[in-house]
């Protein structure tokens, strides 16, 4: 999970290999359990659900961004590209000659063209869209030390989640257990 706000710092005595310096980027792969404890000022027996509300409402949900583009921006980038290019060329030589028919045929084939790639990439993006809405990913997280399901959008920096062989890991997570430093399969319990 890319949190927008910063992480808390992990004390004078920590020695944590921050990446990046000042955006306080963390590779947790490279630091112990207890330095990723003590950076996301967690603990083993998960955050409450007050310190979780409070870390949404600072990092934001556990999602990523959407972007939109104007339709009207969409429609005309299909008519930036090199075969366009030659269309169009060829549609002011067309004007240039004096050949009106020529230049309506090939203006129609460019709009017929470009038509076509915007309907049907608006098509695969509604498809896109319907699918990742029935995937939402749930999680198993623990807060206020009990074990809860909840929509994996609501996971913050810090969260302890449960995962299972088979589970969609929803966010990029370190692996805790006894065997947590292996990259052997364990009983996994996340933050």
């Amino acid at each position: 999970m890319a949190p927008k706000g910063q992480l808390a710092p992990a004390g004078p005595d920590a020695e944590v290999d921050i990446v990046g310096g000042a955006d306080n980027e963390v590779d947790f792969a490279k630091i112990s359990i207890p330095e990723a404890f003590k950076l996301l000022n967690a603990t083993p027996h998960g955050l409450t659900e007050a310190e979780a509300a409070k870390r949404l409402e600072e990092f934001g949900p556990n999602k990523l961004p959407e972007t939109s583009v104007s339709p009207v921006l969409r429609f005309l980038g299909y008519l930036w590209n090199p075969l366009s290019w030659a269309m169009e060329v060829a549609a002011i030589l067309a004007i240039i000659l004096l050949d009106y028919a020529d230049f309506a045929l090939i203006v129609a084939l460019l709009l017929l063209n470009a038509t076509i790639s915007f309907v049907e990439e608006s098509n695969a993006d509604k498809a896109i869209k319907a699918l990742a809405g029935a995937l939402a990913p749930k999680c198993k997280v623990l807060r206020d030390k009990q074990v809860r399901g909840m929509d994996a959008v609501e996971i913050v920096p810090g969260d302890i989640l449960l995962v299972r062989l088979g589970d969609i890991v929803p966010a990029d997570i370190k692996i805790l257990g006894e065997h947590a430093e292996d990259e052997e399969e364990a009983p996994m319990q996340v933050c």
